[in-house]
């Protein structure tokens, strides 16, 4: 049974929940983001789940999948993200990027405003939670002397950890490729190739086409079996009036039945695969069946159209267009292309998983997890606090209306 504890906890901005993040693991960040003023005081819920980039591969799949069924479960309605960088995401990404979620009543949507709320409203927040902080610290003490007072007057230091053995990385050499391997490399990377997908292995450390495609990430999702631990490519693009945005993006299936990988150097497949596969204009990370759905994944590739310059997005002067994120919108792009390239050649997709598995319904019982990690510049020189705390009272005291705490930080144990 999945366990999920609570390891840091704070009432200050979230920057300071940014030094709590352990590059080893797989932790969700959930805040509050209390705005508004007078009447119009509302609060904002948010959660954030960072992936690691040190945590192995094994772990990593179970870890994620704990954590989102802790977030279905706990964390209703909640909106979020997902990200394997912690150094250079700020506040003002995370609003912009998450512009539904503070748009006011009349639609009107300043950054400027929201962030002058948000530190003024946590200077209140930071007043009211002041009297509960020393009670709780009270508390806490009191346990610590009884705790102590149990313990056995001479400690034991707990012996040293065997030094860390170096990652293994493993070279893939692109001239013992497979002629088909390099051919679908090519087009998927081409705006007109005819294939707009790719699934590929790491057999005898060189890259292995597995199956590959030209019905986009609806064909894709397919040929990811539960089972298996994959990478690939795949090509997405968004119509804005009469231009064509495309992307190419870097994924990594972790099957939710994936088994214990095996092998003293599996740690070095993952740079080498991001290696050999590269170039790439973004990376996402699939996990489990709730992540096999065409919308969970255009939402995992929106930042990569975060460069879109103004100009792409204004039509002669008149209303601003905007990129619509949806499987409809996707659609309409692919079908366009597909029409495009209709009559060019190449040989048939490979079909990697049996047909009664390909057709099989993914299931809706989860819900989509995503990380982001918020930055913001000091407020108050405010010192988290870490430990291990009761999860079903840190979710209450952040839900709070008023006072409580901010944010906090869960561990898939």
């Amino acid at each position: 049974m999945a366990k999920v504890s609570c390891t840091a906890r704070g009432f200050d901005e979230i920057s300071s929940a940014m030094e709590c993040l352990d590059e080893t693991k797989v932790q969700l960040l959930f805040s509050k983001f209390p705005v508004g003023t007078g009447t119009f005081k509302r609060n904002k819920f948010i959660y954030v789940q960072y992936i690691g980039p040190k945590c192995g591969i094994v772990k990593r799949g179970k870890a994620i999948n704990d954590i989102t069924a802790f977030t279905a479960k706990n964390l209703h309605g909640v909106a979020g993200f997902s990200t394997t960088d912690k150094q250079n995401l700020t506040f003002e990404y995370l609003v912009e990027h998450m512009k539904d979620v503070f748009v006011t009543d009349n639609g009107t949507f300043s950054l400027d405003q929201i962030k002058e709320e948000y530190r003024t409203r946590l200077k209140e927040e930071r007043k009211m939670m002041h009297r509960e902080g020393e009670a709780a610290a009270a508390a806490a003490a009191k346990k610590k002397m009884a705790l102590e007072a149990a313990k056995r007057q001479v400690r034991v230091p707990a012996p040293k950890p065997p030094p860390a053995t170096p990652e293994k990385k493993e070279e893939m050499n692109p001239k013992e490729w497979s002629e088909l391997t390099q051919r679908v490399l090519a087009n998927v990377r081409e705006d007109d190739g005819p294939v707009n997908w790719a699934v590929f292995t790491s057999e005898d450390k060189q890259l292995r086409v597995r199956s590959y495609g030209r019905g986009g990430i609806f064909e894709m999702v397919k040929n990811l079996p539960e089972d298996m631990w994959l990478f690939g490519l795949f090509r997405i693009s968004f119509n804005i009036g009469s231009e064509r945005q495309r992307r190419i993006i870097f994924f990594q299936w972790i099957g939710s039945k994936l088994k214990a990988v095996r092998g003293s150097n599996r740690a070095g497949i993952y740079p080498s695969m991001a290696k050999a596969l590269a170039p790439y204009s973004y990376e996402i990370y699939l996990v489990g069946q709730n992540d096999l759905h065409p919308q969970a994944i255009i939402n995992k590739s929106k930042n990569a159209f975060s460069d879109v310059s103004s100009p792409s997005l204004v039509a002669d002067g008149a209303a601003r267009k905007t990129i619509n994120f949806t499987e409809e919108g996707y659609k309409v792009s692919l079908q366009s292309e597909q029409e495009e390239l209709k009559d060019v050649q190449f040989e048939p997709f490979v079909p990697a998983v049996p047909e009664p598995r390909r057709n099989s319904v993914v299931s809706d019982d989860t819900m989509e997890s995503s990380l982001l990690m918020l930055s913001l510049t000091g407020f108050d020189n405010a010192v988290p606090t870490r430990g291990n705390f009761d999860v079903e009272e840190t979710l209450r005291l952040i839900q709070m209306r008023e006072g409580g705490l901010v944010w906090a930080i869960f561990n898939a144990e």
